[in-house]
């Protein structure tokens, strides 16, 4: 019966955070495949823990914390010679059907800013603008100090801003 159980909430797990994990490390890496590498990792991991969390909460905090640290782990493997940023990538997933052609350039061209960021910003603006975070659960995520998330997100939106003028004003 437990193994019945767990597989049902292994399933559900899979289902409602395997965009938000692949999200995640897209963001750091760039690249389609790399994420999805990851995002298999993550939840062979859950997979294999002896006990999941008890709330969805926590579980979402635990998938966030473990793909973070795959992230890190990756970055430091010997494999990762290679980088490719967001060629690979169909945008027109972000976009609705109704989405006009501009609509779909604004968000390349705003994600485009994000991933030219220092790790530590973009994962920071990834937590709190798409993962929707409060800033006190991505200090504890990340192991800093909440003035430190403060400080990077402000860093971020100033770096942010002054890519996305110049892009805008071309």
């Amino acid at each position: 019966l437990w193994k019945d159980l767990r597989n049902a909430d292994y399933i559900t797990c899979v289902e409602r955070y395997s965009e938000m994990v692949f999200r995640i490390a897209f963001s750091y890496f760039g690249n389609q495949e790399d994420a999805e590498d990851l995002m298999q990792d993550v939840f062979l991991k859950l997979l294999r823990t002896d006990q999941l969390p008890d709330t969805d909460e926590q579980k979402k905090a635990w998938l966030i914390r473990v793909t973070v640290n795959q992230c890190h782990s990756m970055f430091r493997s010997p494999f990762r010679k290679r980088k490719t940023w967001l060629e690979d990538y169909e945008w027109n997933s972000f976009a609705d059907e109704s989405s006009v052609e501009e609509d779909v350039t604004r968000r390349y061209t705003v994600y485009s800013a994000l991933m030219s960021l220092p790790d530590k910003y973009r994962i920071a603006v990834h937590l709190y603008y798409y993962e929707d975070l409060p800033i006190s659960e991505i200090a504890q995520l990340l192991h800093a100090k909440e003035t430190t998330i403060q400080t990077r997100l402000a860093r971020a939106r100033a770096k942010l801003k002054d890519v996305l003028q110049e892009d805008f004003s071309k």
